[in-house]
């Protein structure tokens, strides 16, 4: 009888060895794998900063005013007139009475300008009453009451500003320069006076034979010479002329400071349609 229970106990214990482990339900697994894991650490949730944004308008850009821009004034070219109402530039080569014949230079004799007169031409019987007009515009540089040997005189200085580009390149004025015409031998007093600002076409006087000279013409004159100079007198070959007059005269024609040209180079550029 021991025998036997002792036999069935080794078979029982033969069984539980060869036997899996014991399955756990889902709550003893659960609590198994929470033993296994390390305890939870309660890290400090940081949030995550939306980076910065530009508000920008729906609405279009307002305009911004343009900056004022200084426009230069477009300016017409520089008007060469005739020196006689009367006569158009491009008559004037048909009424030259006696042209420009320049001397050697420093010299006194010769023709340093260019005559006009005529008799019986058109409806006139003679030149004398002609209106005498600035050639340029200019300031009055001399402005002379019967003086011998110019009589009745006007003298106009033309700064390069005022002048012809194309007269400006053919003579190669120099910027400290200007233009100067001399209208002689008018019948009466001038009509500006020295320091006066004149237009271009603006009235000086007539047309007569005051000074040195025989018959009715308008003699005139063109020189280049150094900007801003002016004469309160010119005379020469009499008695009555002062030292300053003289000196003026002298500086004039012959000093070489004022170089004297054909003035009807300068009016047949005007003439030119």
């Amino acid at each position: 009888m021991l025998k036997s229970l002792l036999l069935i106990s080794l078979i029982l214990l033969g069984l539980s060895a060869c036997a899996g482990p014991a399955v756990m339900t889902p709550v003893e697994s659960q609590a198994a794998a929470t033993a296994d894991r390390p305890a939870d650490i309660s890290l400090p949730i940081v949030e995550r900063s939306s980076p910065a944004t530009l508000a920008l308008s729906t609405s279009p850009p307002k305009s911004q005013p343009s900056p004022e821009v200084d426009t230069p004034t477009p300016t017409a070219a520089p008007t060469i007139c005739s020196p006689l109402q009367e006569h158009p530039l491009a008559e004037l080569p048909e009424i030259v009475s006696d042209p420009y014949a320049p001397p050697p230079p420093g010299k006194e004799e010769r023709h340093h300008g260019v005559d006009f007169s005529y008799y019986r031409r058109g409806e006139r019987l003679s030149i004398e009453g002609v209106g005498v007009q600035s050639v340029f515009s200019g300031v009055v540089a001399a402005s002379i009451t019967d003086r011998f040997p110019y009589g009745n005189m006007v003298m106009i200085e033309t700064p390069i500003a005022e002048l012809p580009v194309e007269l400006v390149d053919q003579f190669g004025l120099a910027t400290t320069e200007s233009v100067y015409t001399l209208y002689a031998h008018m019948g009466s007093p001038p009509r500006v006076e020295l320091g006066e600002k004149v237009k271009a076409c603006q009235a000086l006087g007539q047309v007569g034979k005051s000074g040195n000279a025989g018959v009715p013409h308008l003699h005139l004159e063109m020189r280049r010479g150094p900007a801003g100079r002016q004469f309160s007198g010119m005379a020469f070959y009499s008695t009555q002329a002062s030292e300053v007059e003289r000196e003026n005269y002298v500086l004039w024609r012959t000093s070489g400071t004022f170089q004297h040209f054909d003035p009807m180079v300068v009016l047949a550029l005007g003439a030119i349609p």
